[in-house]
């Protein structure tokens, strides 16, 4: 598939310049680092990188949405992450140059900054105080993570579905404001493989939080009453 490459518009740039560790360099560096990135258009089902390539650049989320997926050597996903919102994602692993952990793929049709590592590199030496946002981001992924892990170990099926459906909903420019959600949620498999539930649990807990009247299952789901859905994370029940 023909792969679709330009340059960055104005108001691209202002919104990658957001992101903490380019907004460290200061307007005239970040400048002579952002020339030399593109912006590449993803097709749903591509992979953006698999686990083992090279990091050879940084990532920046335009539009769309992406998974982090884990496949382990028996060939079973596990779903780590989903990327719904604009941002910077991969630095630390770039950065380090080393092989990246896990696959990322397109769930829908989105676009990405491409920004190449030895550029980045380059511009770190000369600004230090960028070095110092990208330890607060590993930081901020590890302390993700440790929330994730304590979700796995205290909570209930229940709990941990109704609060991925508040969080993604959340996360989405989709949401709207009267409780209701017309949110493009991921497929259920992927939702259950996330949160660590077996697909035979998930579709047990769906059918509790519909008959509670907090969602509607169908085809896609569907935020129907979030203070429902809201005390079903509190209440391990």
């Amino acid at each position: 598939m023909k792969m679709h490459s330009r340059p960055l518009s104005e108001t691209e740039c202002d919104l990658v310049a957001t992101a903490p560790l380019f907004s460290a360099l200061g307007k005239q560096i970040f400048r002579s680092l952002i020339v030399k990135c593109r912006v590449e258009r993803r097709a749903v089902g591509e992979y953006l990188f698999q686990a083992g390539d090279v990091a050879e650049h940084l990532y920046f989320l335009l539009s769309g949405k992406l998974r982090l997926v884990k496949i382990s050597a028996h060939g079973e996903e596990t779903v780590m992450h989903f990327l719904t919102r604009p941002g910077a994602f991969a630095e630390a692993v770039s950065l380090a140059g080393a092989t990246y952990p896990v696959n990322c793929q397109v769930m829908e049709e989105c676009e990405v900054v491409l920004i190449p590592r030895e550029a980045c590199i380059a511009l770190l030496r000369e600004t230090p105080k960028a070095s110092t946002d990208v330890l607060v981001r590993l930081i901020e992924w590890e302390r993700f993570f440790l929330g994730e892990l304590y979700q796995l170990r205290h909570t209930t099926p229940l709990q941990r579905i109704a609060s991925f459906l508040i969080d993604f909903e959340g996360r989405s420019s989709a949401a709207q404001p009267n409780g209701s959600s017309h949110v493009a949620y991921p497929e259920k498999r992927q939702i259950a493989s996330l949160i660590g539930v077996t697909p035979e649990t998930f579709s047990r807990s769906l059918r509790k939080l519909e008959a509670a009247g907090a969602i509607a299952k169908g085809t896609h789901l569907k935020i129907l009453d979030r203070k429902i859905l809201e005390q079903s994370a509190l209440n391990a029940s």
